[in-house]
């Protein structure tokens, strides 16, 4: 009986990695359409920044390369009770142009929202955009950031959802960035099947109509992942996100730095899809319970079950590189192969440390 399970879990594994790939394959969509040079709309660029002093340069000096027309852009910056040198850094560089804004986040009375959120809140009252691009203020935007976002939006959509990927060198830090392709390939599928899973709050367009249709962050529930609880409510407004992935909506984001980093990351984002509709939580589950399958495949007949777990490895690899090629990005061959190694290790640490009775702390606050 054991052995029918494990073989039918497999099994059901396999033909959903294979029913991915065949839907990014031939169901790919790109969103993007041309836009007139006089009809740019007003944008406003928000960036919340909480001791951030280490990454911030970086992520100004890419800003100030955005090809959009100067008049129609502003850049908000806020500094969220910063303890480092962030809010000296976002002074001197805001002071520089007119169109660049300083703001002093204040702290929330009660605790209505997670800090980033506040933050953000704080910064959407100032803005004078028709649209909203969010980004971290440890993530690095390519000069037509701007531009595809805005050329990839209609009224209808609300939502659009860039492309990320983890700057990495290191084995450790490629295999966060294929986890990462991993998991937005499943949301570009989606996406393109007209089913919108999540925001991605360190590369997304959010129209100002969409988010006051939903009252902005404070009429949200709470949550640690602001980004899904906004992309939800603005799904179930009736308007249709899209996850736009391409070179030129690409931003560039840092690996967490230790396994705890990662953990901590990662049980917060476990937190968010809980809030997924059930079939793709299955989904999600299929993934996690094929390593305890497999593994006892192998054990009862090792070529059998090495077999489909080089089946399954094989199909992932080129799931993970069809996608990735779509931003013109080639994933290195020897970190792609271990990454199984990494992705089992690294699921299963997740489900025990997401039922450790322990607090998430996100940027030095507890929830």
């Amino acid at each position: 009986m054991i052995s029918l399970i494990s073989i039918f879990l497999v099994f059901l594994l396999l033909i959903q990695d294979l029913l991915l790939w065949i839907l990014l394959k031939y169901h790919f969509q790109d969103y993007s359409k041309p836009i007139e040079e006089g009809s740019w709309p007003r944008i406003s660029v928000l960036i919340p920044a909480r001791n951030e002093a280490q990454y911030l340069p970086q992520c100004l000096k890419a800003l100030e390369k955005l090809r959009y027309p100067p008049e129609k852009i502003e850049f908000i910056i806020g500094n969220d009770e910063s303890t480092d040198q962030t809010e000296a850094i976002i002074k001197a560089w805001a002071g520089k142009e007119h169109n660049r804004v300083y703001v002093n986040v204040s702290p929330q009375k009660g605790n209505l929202m997670n800090g980033k959120a506040n933050a953000l809140v704080q910064l959407i009252q100032v803005a004078e955009g028709e649209l909203f691009l969010f980004t971290d203020a440890d993530c690095e935007v390519n000069p037509e950031w701007a531009r595809e976002m805005v050329r990839a939006f209609t009224p209808e959509k609300g939502m659009v959802i860039g492309i990320s990927r983890v700057k990495a060198k290191s084995f450790w830090e490629r295999w966060q960035g294929m986890d990462w392709w991993l998991t937005l390939s499943m949301v570009k599928v989606a996406s393109d099947l007209g089913q919108s899973l999540t925001g991605v709050g360190n590369n997304m367009l959010v129209s100002k109509e969409a988010y006051n249709s939903v009252g902005g962050f404070e009429a949200l529930p709470f949550s640690v992942t602001e980004d899904f609880e906004l992309g939800r409510a603005i799904w179930a407004k009736g308007y249709r996100p899209v996850h736009q992935v391409s070179l030129l909506s690409l931003a560039l984001t840092k690996a967490e730095n230790n396994v705890l980093d990662l953990l901590r990351q990662r049980k917060r984002w476990t937190q968010g899809a809980m809030g997924l509709p059930w079939f793709w939580k299955m989904a999600l589950v299929m993934q996690l319970l094929f390593f305890p399958a497999i593994i006892y495949l192998v054990f009862q007949n090792f070529t059998f079950g090495l077999l489909l777990w080089a089946i399954k490895i094989f199909l992932q690899m080129n799931l993970m590189q069809y996608y990735a090629q779509k931003t013109k990005t080639r994933l290195p061959f020897i970190p792609l192969l271990f990454f199984e190694v990494y992705y089992a290790v690294i699921s299963w640490s997740t489900i025990v440390y997401y039922f450790w009775p322990s607090k998430i702390k996100w940027k030095e606050r507890n929830y």
